[in-house]
């Protein structure tokens, strides 16, 4: 399960489907391989009660520590991304992007 918790409507958020590819990417280096979209669940106008629920809801899958809900506790918006069939590449990719941008779509047409 990936979530994707922000301030703002940020991708993934509201773009994301089932059905979707995924390709996983180090910070600065190579595509490792990739994984497919089996639901996502969008979340907004977030108050404290919800990202509670959410926490206890989906601790474990998210593995997320206390840390991160320090931080994103004030979220507006989150993405829930259910996750399925990963497949690491033998051979890692290379894919210049020059941006801070933690998502990019890339349209296959």
């Amino acid at each position: 399960m990936e979530g994707r918790f922000s301030r703002e409507k940020n991708l993934p958020y509201g773009k994301i489907k089932k059905g979707d590819e995924i390709y996983l990417k180090e910070s600065g280096g190579k595509i490792l391989g990739k994984v497919n979209v089996d639901n996502v669940l969008f979340y907004d106008n977030l108050t404290a009660e919800i990202i509670g629920k959410l926490r206890k809801e989906y601790y474990r899958e998210l593995c997320f520590r206390d840390e991160f809900w320090l931080k994103y506790g004030k979220s507006k918006y989150v993405s829930l991304i259910f996750l399925k069939n990963p497949q690491r590449f033998v051979s890692p990719i290379k894919y210049k992007k020059r941006d801070r941008r933690g998502w990019v779509i890339i349209d296959k047409k």
